[in-house]
């Protein structure tokens, strides 16, 4: 062979090597903003979780977040309650429940004489329901939201909250959003607010009568592992059956031939509705190709109602987390493909951890107990009629917060911040009391640190008690399996990942407070915080 013979050949060889790859291949660059920002929150998601069972994870799901994305290894919330709906409302607004106004799940309300809901508004209507409960709106939540904010600079944004129940759709995604939807466990199907439309859109009508609710509630919940590579069961013996382990079985429909819905909230099958639905409403409502960056928000809760039934160690509970890490693979896949890696910024976290059970406390030798609201009432009324004589002195005792009867008290000559001080001396001597602390001392100190300032981050005058307490650590208000609503580390360490458009890979060890989260997104974006928001930018993100 002639040598421009030899070196054609050898060039017609090597070519390939030199192509540029095709265009499908390359590439592609971030634009200024994200085209589609995507909130997944994972109801009782401790961090450690993370850890524990990450022997059995997939690639592509949490793994993906942690090894990919920027991962806050030590995210915590700054509140004494930690409950859901004081948490999404932080998450959202970026301020304590002193800021945002939801001090809690539930309050008494002393105009109404009566408890109080989160997003209870009688003034509305549930849209294509029949069930009164579903009367919801934002109006209790007194201050802007990321997606408010965006919604503001942005109006051709669209934003929507998605979960199976109202609240967690409704302070995720905030006053300003195009719908909220949620689970309507009398009908199966997802409805709505009037606050949001009067009638549901076309896309969410032929959902429905798809009735994927129906296979859901008639599927028996089978283990997804072998029983013996369960964490759950390591230290005693797992069950040797071949056969698939059956969690919990199908429950048959009633006398009235329909299934029971609301089973789907105690198995991980309410999930993979909840899934669906998010992929239908970014498919049907064209999220991420606007011309304007658009919002979801996603709310799993199978977890917290399973962990609350089982336990938070409970086998039950770490099949739901396997399943949430494949509802997570494949949402990310879609989402990938819908819009690119490059233009989507999806951001994970949790509302609140949660506290082991109490018999698993016993078993490994740990501090522990339950306090016992209502025998802690009886005495405390007692007392207070000894002190002050025969009347109604408490109007009522929820959630670590004891409300005092003000007109009594006023009536009765009687200065509130004495008495309040005489409560919270009184309730100190009860088993499990850690601190208790007044209305009066919170609303007229600064505390920087310690649980004083859990206390004080979770107080909001108007609608928390006249005294707050605190338990000791493994302490519960009740005997359920696994419980939250406290500052202690398992309750407030939850799991926070950033990952796609201009996100580096990277794991944070510094502290983040979770009232950081909506600062920071609302820089990555450009635009204004919400107007309450005190927490800070987290600089690894957006640097």
């Amino acid at each position: 062979m002639k040598p421009n013979s030899l070196l054609l050949a050898l060039l017609v060889a090597l070519s390939p090597l030199f192509r540029p790859a095709p265009a499908v291949a390359q590439k592609q660059l971030p634009g200024d903003k994200p085209k589609l920002i995507v909130q997944v929150v994972i109801g009782q998601l401790r961090s450690d979780y993370l850890l524990r069972f990450r022997d059995n994870l997939g690639d592509e799901g949490f793994k993906t977040l942690m090894t990919e994305g920027a991962f806050c290894q030590n995210a915590r919330y700054s509140h004494l309650l930690t409950q859901t709906a004081p948490g999404l409302a932080t998450i959202a607004t970026g301020a304590a429940p002193a800021r945002h106004g939801v001090p809690a799940d539930r309050w008494y309300d002393r105009t109404q004489n009566d408890m109080q809901e989160a997003c209870a508004d009688a003034r509305v209507t549930p849209v294509e329901s029949s069930n009164d409960k579903l009367k919801k709106s934002p109006k209790h939540l007194l201050a802007s939201t990321f997606s408010d904010e965006l919604k503001l600079l942005e109006k051709k944004s669209t934003v929507v909250g998605i979960s199976m129940l109202p609240e967690e759709a409704i302070l995720l995604a905030g006053h300003n959003s195009n719908a909220a939807y949620w689970y309507d466990d009398l009908s199966g199907k997802f409805v709505s607010s009037s606050y949001y439309m009067q009638e549901l859109p076309q896309w969410v009508q032929e959902f429905n009568q798809k009735k994927f609710t129906d296979i859901y509630v008639n599927r028996s919940w089978e283990a997804l592992l072998p029983a013996a590579q369960y964490a759950a069961y390591s230290g005693s013996k797992a069950p040797e059956s071949a056969a698939p382990l059956i969690l919990k079985a199908a429950e048959r429909p009633g006398k009235s031939g329909k299934p029971d819905y609301a089973n789907l909230y105690e198995t991980p099958y309410g999930d993979n509705l909840v899934k669906d639905f998010a992929i239908s409403a970014v498919v049907s409502e064209n999220l991420g190709h606007n011309s304007a960056t658009d919002m979801v928000t996603i709310y799993f809760g199978a977890m917290r109602g399973i962990g609350n039934r089982y336990g938070a160690l409970s086998v039950e509970l770490e099949d739901a987390f396997y399943r949430t890490d494949q509802n997570l693979k494949h949402l990310i896949s879609f989402l990938t493909t819908h819009v690119g890696k490059e233009n989507l910024l999806l951001v994970l976290t949790s509302d609140h951890g949660v506290n082991l059970s109490q018999q698993q406390l016993e078993d490994a030798g740990m501090p522990h107990g339950v306090f016992d609201h209502n025998k802690a009432l009886v005495l405390l009324r007692s007392y207070m009629n000894i002190v002050y004589g025969q009347g109604d002195w408490i109007k009522s005792f929820s959630q670590k917060q004891i409300f005092l009867n003000h007109t009594l008290i006023e009536d009765s000559n009687l200065r509130l911040s004495e008495v309040q001080e005489r409560v919270a001396g009184f309730v100190l001597q009860f088993s499990g009391v850690a601190n208790a602390a007044t209305a009066h001392v919170l609303s007229g100190a600064a505390f920087a640190d310690g649980v004083m300032q859990h206390m004080q981050n979770s107080f909001f005058q108007k609608r928390s008690g006249d005294i707050i307490i605190n338990l000791e650590p493994g302490w519960t208000e009740t005997s359920t399996q696994s419980d939250a609503n406290s500052a202690y580390s398992y309750d407030t360490h939850v799991p926070l990942a950033f990952y796609g458009w201009r996100v580096r890979r990277k794991a944070i060890a510094a502290h983040v407070d979770m009232t950081d989260l909506a600062p920071t997104l609302a820089t990555l974006v450009g635009i204004a915080l919400p107007n309450a928001a005190s927490g800070k930018v987290i600089a690894e993100i957006v640097e």
